[in-house]
């Protein structure tokens, strides 16, 4: 049927996420993310153990979180936190414009129905309210080469959808948004490999990406989205 919301699996109910704060992608946003402002309410989508939302709440907002997972939830409420059980592909239980500000950090990619979230994100928003957004870029050059080489996509079967930079901006627009900063970050073809920098480290140099060359190189997309 169509605009059903698929039944959820007993192993997404169950599943808790740490306390996580030190992943790239978090040191990326958090330099995006505003001091509070309007009613000083944030609203932390897919909250999972609590990192970002305590990163929030540490900056003066006031948060509260949402998220599919039971345990999750309670992990929030002990932190002293609001917080609910709320299926993300469904309608969020608030009245619109309750939020100055929105936290979606590495979630888009688990909801199947992600632009009904948009467009519920979109409708608690205050006018003027802010996203602060990240999601894996599935159009990366390393993810080009690894469909080349035919393997499937990161995370196939646990992340639901793939997306791409003007499908996405094009998704955010349609439910009233837009792209009013980045912070992308990325890697760059051979720049470790010229300066042995891999054979050194161990690991490969983070760049930030421009917009300019995001659909390219950003690993991760990180952008702080505006409701006009």
């Amino acid at each position: 049927m169509k605009g059903k919301i698929p039944d959820i699996p007993a192993e997404v109910l169950s599943a808790q996420r740490g306390f996580q704060t030190s992943q790239q992608w978090h040191r990326f946003a958090f330099e995006l993310l505003p001091a509070p402002f309007g009613n000083g309410a944030l609203l932390d989508v897919g909250c999972g153990g609590g990192g970002v939302s305590a990163r929030a709440s540490a900056a003066g907002w006031k948060v509260t979180g949402i998220d599919i997972s039971p345990g999750n939830v309670e992990s929030l409420r002990a932190l002293g936190m609001d917080a609910l059980a709320v299926d993300l592909n469904g309608d969020f239980p608030f009245g619109d414009g309750s939020f100055g500000c929105v936290t979606f950090i590495e979630v888009a990619e688990h909801l199947v129905r992600a632009e009904h979230a948009f467009s519920e994100i979109a409708r608690v928003l205050a006018p003027g309210g802010k996203v602060l957004f990240t999601t894996p870029n599935n159009a990366a050059y390393r993810r080009r080469l690894k469909a080349l080489k035919g393997r499937a996509p990161d995370d196939e079967g646990y992340h639901f959808r793939f997306w791409v930079k003007r499908q996405l901006e094009a998704k955010w627009k349609e439910a009233g948004m837009r792209v009013e900063a980045t912070n992308s970050y990325g890697y760059y073809p051979f720049v470790d490999t010229l300066t042995l920098y891999k054979v050194r480290t161990g690991g490969r140099r983070v760049y930030r990406i421009g917009e300019r060359h995001e659909a390219w190189f950003a690993d991760r997309f990180v952008w702080l989205l505006a409701k006009p």
